[in-house]
């Protein structure tokens, strides 16, 4: 996603439970974010020479992503590194951070240890570093973020991916950093997810960069993602997607867990995810670049990804940006206006409160009552069950890595028919060929598409014989090699004729030019419902490639205007006639010249 300017006004964070927060945090916020690595710097900033990073062999085919990340997920690592977070007992953001084994210095020098040794394995093409900033949590003042860094093959852009999780965790008071703070649920299993992720996809060779990222002070108030955030906008860091994985592990039911959640306690489910993500009406026609994001996921997870796993899983899209009065490492990057959503377990065992039974932000946040792998292998007895954190990891690490070998996203025209709707590639996404469209509709009773449909070999296509009088969203992807871009902005059609949809929102509509076909010269008339401000009005012509024949400047007065068209010297064959004001495509028409 582009860079936006920074004078956008940013929307409030959703307000964090009042017990998160101590009298002892200072309110100034992060300051002085420096990474360790200045060639992580370069790296993220596009600076640098893509060949040195390149791999011996170059594995990147979608297929090939597909079933390595499948195939390479593990349980087994993702229990290791579960066990071994463990036994460093103490992960507040102001616990000890000189000590070797204790405390949550020595948590995030293991971390950047084990990227270490994935990069060592993989021709050492993960970046490490630390990001450094100055923020008063806890009693401590200095903190680090640790990232590891895959270089993308391609600088054109410079779009990076991020996906995260906090490896900081608390007991009941929030500043406690004596207490045992297993934090298994809360969030080793996002902070191992990350890093399985980064040992996995570090064998392959993607356009795009994708930073695995292990951030701190969430506990405390997103401290770690807030700085992360600030450093990308300050430096004017295009950030594509950001994927944020905050109790990722855990499929048992707590008392008290935050809605929107589970049934009742004890409630197990480990066949569903909940992703939540930011819009800005809370029913079925929400939507925005985040709700789009998990689409693409949704689609993949259908098409691609369940039919080779032995328990296919369930991706449900959440309306609020996070539960109930929490938060997540998600939000300060979306208050940037990065698109950024976040994956969360369906059930999660409290309320951050460590209200009890629940186990979250307390010491009973625990792998499970007995820390042996069952006799029978089987693994469900523990409270993070890895069969469904493995399979998390899965769905962020192939979207992730569609994202960073798909072509960008694609700026479609959309113009209402009276039944339906007619889409126009333009520009450079008339390459493609490729395209896919999805369609939701009003009462369908869902946030996902209800159809997806695949054109090629055309830019212009036509979808009609929609019911009338209800509203239908459209969306469009690019596809090349088999991936699909992320997915174009949603577009809204009422299906009540092409004339009254038009009145409605514009106060001007354009008849079917006459005669039809023709030689020489046609009529094309413009009618103005009411006196109307039509600033930049002007019919284009373009040829079925997308490429402008003509622009033809006007200003209509009320009632009706007939303009003259005359096409190019001998040209023959369709032309697609858009009448255009304020800079928006009204209405397309098409005519043919004999």
């Amino acid at each position: 996603m582009a860079h936006m300017q920074k004078s956008v006004g940013l929307i409030p964070v959703f307000a964090v439970v009042a017990a998160l927060f101590s009298a002892s945090l200072s309110s100034f916020g992060q300051t002085n974010v420096t990474l360790s690595n200045p060639e992580a710097a370069n790296i993220l900033a596009g600076n640098y020479d893509p060949a040195m990073y390149t791999p011996a062999v170059i594995i990147n085919e979608p297929d090939s992503v597909l079933h390595g990340i499948i195939n390479g997920v593990s349980k087994d690592s993702l229990l290791s590194y579960l066990m071994h977070i463990d036994s460093f007992y103490q992960r507040n953001s102001g616990s000890d951070t000189i000590s070797s084994n204790y405390g949550i210095g020595a948590v995030r020098k293991w971390i950047f240890q084990k990227f270490g040794e994935f990069s060592s394995t993989n021709e050492n093409r993960l970046v490490l570093t630390y990001m450094d900033f100055d923020r008063s949590i806890c009693g401590k003042n200095h903190h680090k973020n640790v990232l590891a860094i895959l270089p993308g093959l391609d600088t054109t852009l410079n779009e990076i991916l991020i996906v995260e999780g906090h490896f900081d965790t608390r007991c009941e008071s929030v500043c406690d950093t004596t207490c045992y703070t297993p934090g298994m649920e809360d969030n080793g299993s996002g902070t191992v997810l990350v890093m399985e992720l980064a040992r996995v996809m570090s064998r392959f060779a993607f356009n795009h960069t994708i930073v695995f990222a292990n951030v701190t002070g969430e506990d405390q108030g997103l401290y770690g993602a807030r700085a992360f955030a600030k450093y990308v906008w300050d430096n004017n860091i295009p950030v594509m997607a950001v994927i944020n994985n905050d109790v990722i592990g855990g499929i048992i039911c707590g008392a008290t867990s935050s809605p929107p959640s589970c049934p009742y306690m004890n409630n197990i489910d480990s066949t569903h995810v909940r992703i939540f993500s930011y819009s800005q009406s809370n029913d079925s026609s929400a939507n925005s670049s985040h709700k789009q994001l998990v689409r693409y996921i949704r689609l993949h997870q259908e098409e691609d990804i369940n039919p080779l796993l032995e328990t296919p899983m369930n991706i449900n899209m959440i309306i609020r940006e996070d539960r109930v009065n929490r938060s997540g490492d998600h939000i300060p990057f979306r208050e940037k206006g990065y698109r950024a959503i976040r994956f969360s377990s369906q059930n999660e065992h409290g309320n951050g409160t460590g209200t009890p039974p629940d186990r979250q932000h307390t010491s009973n946040d625990i792998l499970g009552l007995d820390l042996s792998v069952p006799p029978d292998g089987v693994l469900d007895t523990f409270f993070v069950d890895m069969g469904y954190l493995r399979r998390n990891a899965i769905s962020n690490g192939v979207n992730l890595g569609y994202l960073a070998i798909a072509p960008p996203q694609p700026l479609p025209e959309f113009n209402p028919l009276p039944d339906g709707i007619e889409i126009a590639m333009i520009g450079n996404d008339t390459i493609y060929k490729h395209y896919r469209v999805g369609i939701r509709s009003q009462g369908s009773g869902t946030l996902y598409f209800d159809t997806v449909i695949t054109f090629t070999d055309s830019i212009h296509f036509n979808i009609t014989g929609l019911d009338p009088g209800k509203e239908y969203y459209f969306s469009v992807m690019n596809v090349e090699n088999g991936v699909e871009s992320l997915i174009s902005d949603e577009y809204t059609v009422l299906t009540v004729g092409m004339n009254d949809y038009i009145k409605q929102n514009w106060g001007i509509w354009m008849d079917q030019n006459f005669p039809n076909p023709f030689s020489g010269e046609t009529e094309i008339r413009i009618n103005v419902a009411s006196p109307h401000e039509m600033n930049d009005a002007s019919l284009q012509l373009t040829n079925p490639e997308g490429v402008v024949l003509q622009q033809i400047p006007f200003n209509p007065g009320t009632g009706e205007n007939i303009v003259k068209i005359r096409p190019p010297a001998g040209y023959r064959g369709l032309i697609f006639t858009s009448l255009i004001v304020q800079g928006k495509v009204v209405q397309t028409n098409k005519m043919v010249v004999l």
